[in-house]
């Protein structure tokens, strides 16, 4: 080896001894950069694990079922009062739907708190609380109160999916609608209850008003005034639509029940039958059927092209429309539902009854007979009489009495008696209010039609606000569900945008394309 070749070597051996140094340090720098991003990552999944499911859980549902309306998240962040939702299931077996609802729902507010007790592992609880498996029992110790929420209630079953093609089917999701009411109602102690006539014909109330009924707190119960003494827990008293006039002793029965400061709702059915005692009874209060079916010639529906399927006007002023606004539509459908009645006013010489007519046609609404019998104007579809009523205290006939017997023996000392019993009865009278309501249209609250129609029209949150406005205390909160069945993008202009996807677009492409390769080409 030449003397050149080992000085060069020479020369190499402590450059190459540098770059392996180099090497290994920016080894080991890589090597330490990659475990500190390894464990920050790690730390930082830790510390999302431990954020409410609220925030780390995207509804990613097609109906969103898993998004609290607005109207959820302020009541559960006012909510003060401890409430447990006992799920009584095993988690695991718990439809994931719900089981992920549960934790999102919990997560809104502090005082709420998810606890899984399986039934197979602890029986006794079915006892203990009455209920079912598949369950959620909703405590308040605070109060003391318990209500019960089945999985059937949340995911409801669609029965003509099962019924025809044999296989389970959910339509609709209401987790929101009913855990929000079962806690208003555990952790309040208001409950009423609405007694039902029978014996006329009556129809029951449909689902959809039951529903917001029983979320409002109001439970329903059937009476026979003739064959019954009147319930004392009566809070309402309803004839929903009857199809035969009430005997004159029920009339007096009703009488007296609004006379003590009682609530009555009159549902007209929209058949034609002699009712004296009814007209009679909306006589009291300033109102009388007109003759023939209601419509009107300029709020009709255009779709449906007939003056019967309308839009009544809304008095935005009364209870009724409470949270409503004059762009609010309530439909009147005139056809399978029953057509809508008419009714006038008449003067009232009683000036403690105060007449609201919340909804009336417009001033070209029409009352039909027949095609040769018709006369126009407005017509009042629903009003709320209401009467302030001076109840006197049994303790001011004591007074009296007393004050009579003094007056036997010192009538000087009688009549300062009388005077401080005048003045004591002025200032211990006490004021009642009654209620009666009439809806000459039982269309307002027929199921197909506001199922239907939705969130366009407000007929069921109407007739909510009429009744609950007699009530000081009774929760109007009530969650619509959310339906279950898919939706699909569909396109109003198929045709046009399958044109620039199919063909606009790639000729774009390919033309762009083509001339990239030209210019390439000539370079």
């Amino acid at each position: 080896m030449s003397e050149k070749t080992k000085k060069a070597r020479k020369t190499k051996a402590p450059a190459q001894r540098k770059a392996l140094s180099a090497n290994r340090k920016n080894g080991l720098f890589s090597a330490g950069m990659i475990a500190l991003v390894v464990a920050i990552v790690i730390i930082f999944n830790i510390a999302i694990a431990q954020l409410p499911t609220a925030y780390t859980q995207l509804d990613i549902s097609n109906t969103q079922i898993y998004s609290m309306s607005d109207t959820t998240k302020e009541y559960m962040e006012a909510l003060d009062t401890d409430v447990e939702l006992l799920v009584l299931a095993s988690e695991d077996d718990t439809d994931t739907r719900i089981s992920t609802f549960l934790r999102k729902f919990a997560a809104l507010s502090d005082h709420v708190t998810v606890t899984y007790k399986d039934p197979t592992e602890y029986p006794s609880l079915l006892t203990e609380y009455d209920c079912d498996a598949d369950s959620i029992m909703v405590l308040c110790d605070a109060t003391g109160n318990q209500t019960n929420v089945t999985f059937d209630d949340i995911l409801v079953l669609d029965w003509y999916y099962y019924y025809y093609y044999g296989t389970t089917s959910y339509s609709e999701f209401d987790g929101e609608g009913q855990l929000v009411s079962a806690i208003d109602q555990v952790v309040s102690d208001s409950s009423y209850t609405i007694y039902l006539t029978t014996n006329h014909g009556e129809s029951s109330l449909g689902s959809e008003v039951t529903d917001l009924l029983t979320k409002s707190h109001f439970g329903t119960a059937e009476v026979s005034l003739l064959m019954e003494d009147f319930p004392e827990d009566c809070d309402v008293l309803m004839i929903n639509q009857p199809t035969s006039d009430i005997t004159t002793e029920e009339l007096e029965i009703i009488r007296d029940y609004l006379a003590s400061g009682g609530q009555v709702e009159l549902i007209l059915a929209s058949q034609d039958f002699e009712h004296l005692n009814l007209d009679a009874l909306m006589a009291d209060y300033g109102l009388e059927l007109v003759d023939g079916y209601v419509g009107d010639e300029s709020r009709y529906m255009a779709a449906a092209q007939s003056y019967f399927v309308f839009f009544p006007e809304l008095d935005t002023s009364s209870d009724a429309a409470d949270g409503l606004s004059s762009d609010s539509l309530v439909l009147l459908y005139g056809s399978y539902a029953g057509y809508a009645l008419g009714m006038t006013t008449t003067d009232l010489e009683d000036d403690t009854i105060d007449l609201d007519t919340f909804l009336t046609t417009s001033d070209y609404g029409i009352a039909v007979v027949d095609e040769y019998n018709y006369t126009e104007g407005e017509y009042v579809l629903a009003a709320t009489a209401t009467q302030t009523i001076t109840v006197e205290s049994e303790d001011e006939d004591e007074d009296a009495d007393s004050s009579d017997t003094e007056a036997e023996d010192d009538d000087d000392s009688a009549a300062s008696s009388d005077l401080e019993a005048e003045e004591d009865a002025e200032e211990e009278d006490t004021e009642i209010t009654s209620r009666f309501t009439v809806y000459s249209c039982a269309a307002l609250l027929d199921d197909d039609i506001n199922a239907s129609y939705g969130d366009s029209i407000v007929n069921l949150q109407v007739f909510m606000n009429n009744l609950t406005a007699g009530f000081e205390e009774v929760s109007t909160i009530s969650i619509a569900s959310k339906s279950l069945e898919v939706t699909y993008n569909t396109s109003s202009n198929a045709g046009m945008w399958s044109l620039l996807y199919v063909a606009v677009l790639p000729l774009v492409c390919v033309a762009l394309g083509f001339l990239r390769w030209m210019k390439r080409r000539k370079l």
